[in-house]
């Protein structure tokens, strides 16, 4: 068990908390001193996966995931909803605000960032939920592409390295557009790589490992 700042979670539920703050994972902070709440939104096609964070994360939240209905320039009105779960707002995820997030001392709105000791977190769940929250398979190009784009090429480039140390998998980071960077992992590096994470996938998410 790990215990920072009197906050409890699982070694496993750290490390996933780790790789859905990689990716699409936001924390809630509604002032410096308040305690934050974990935030994420799916698209109308991964009701399974977001059932699966739902169950990971029970025992700190009330609602579970919810439908939530938005207004399409789409005429099909299965395109205006996704799936929403958020947690309870608890001392539990401060320590990770505090990780992932530096604010603005004038404005206090926060910017989420990754820490340059990221490889002392980095493990093949972290890698895992990572990829199934920001990775996709390029199978034209038989690549695996993690969309890292809301980070500075200096911050992409030490997840690569992190990824590099902690898992032996080599990672390139490639200009993706203006000042955006991504991550992607070649044919060579998939052998390795599926057999490091893909027992922590949730099965509908294996597509973007190409499994």
């Amino acid at each position: 068990m790990l215990n920072f700042n009197n906050t409890l979670f699982s070694n496993n539920i750290h490390s996933i908390m780790i790789g859905l703050m990689l990716g699409d994972g936001h924390l809630y902070r509604s002032s410096p001193t308040s305690n934050c709440r974990l935030e994420m939104s799916f698209g109308k096609d991964r009701e399974l996966f977001a059932n699966w964070i739902a169950e990971l994360f029970k025992d700190y939240s009330k609602a579970g995931v919810k439908t939530v209905h938005y207004k399409s320039n789409h005429s099909s009105p299965s395109s205006s909803y996704n799936y929403r779960f958020k947690t309870k707002t608890l001392s539990i995820f401060n320590f990770y605000h505090d990780l992932f997030y530096v604010a603005n001392t004038e404005t206090w709105k926060f910017k989420k960032i990754i820490l340059y000791n990221i490889s002392e977190f980095m493990d093949p769940i972290a890698m895992a939920y990572l990829l199934m929250t920001d990775g996709n398979f390029d199978k034209s190009r038989q690549r695996i592409r993690i969309y890292t784009n809301g980070y500075s090429k200096a911050e992409v480039e030490t997840l690569a390295k992190a990824i590099n140390l902690k898992l032996e998998i080599y990672v390139g980071v490639l200009h993706d557009r203006k000042d955006q960077w991504i991550l992607t992992i070649g044919s060579k590096q998939f052998e390795t790589l599926r057999n490091k994470v893909s027992a922590y996938f949730e099965p509908s998410m294996l597509y973007r490992i190409g499994l």
